[in-house]
């Protein structure tokens, strides 16, 4: 078998806490739309978790706030993101393969997932992160 079809068949490096985003950005259950949107923006992420009690509880994304607040006429600074996050948190262990984590995500029709160790959320993963993990695994490589 050719190197390079070998190499993309390895699994090694292919588990999701190599592509997770470590740095978990949350939001406070009382706050606004626009506020997790506003932190999302300075995050350049996607999505946010929601935190209550020292508990992420939800997630609230891009999506959630365009389909449940600006397509619905509301006004995004008196929509608390309790009202519109997601629940539960949809949760991929760190070791399992980012083929596993595609998958879950497209059965779910998510474009974010939480990143667990023990039953704690320790990153994020993104469809970006899963599209450049294709690209990176699939693309031509330059010996």
């Amino acid at each position: 078998m050719p190197e390079e079809l070998q190499d993309r068949r390895s699994v090694k490096n292919d588990e999701v806490r190599f592509y997770m985003k470590k740095d978990i950005v949350s939001v406070g259950s009382k706050a606004t739309a626009t506020e997790a949107a506003q932190t999302m923006c300075d995050a350049k992420q996607g999505s946010v978790l929601v935190e209550e009690d020292g508990e992420y509880i939800g997630i609230v994304t891009e999506g959630d706030i365009s389909k449940r607040v600006i397509a619905q006429i509301k006004k995004p600074i008196e929509v608390q993101v309790e009202a519109i996050m997601s629940q539960p948190i949809i949760s991929i262990e760190s070791n399992k393969l980012m083929t596993t984590a595609f998958l879950i995500m497209e059965e779910n029709r998510i474009r974010h997932i939480a990143v667990s160790e023990n039953d704690e959320i320790v990153g994020m993963l993104s469809i970006r992160d899963v599209s450049a993990y294709y690209v990176r695994k699939f693309s031509k490589r330059e010996k």
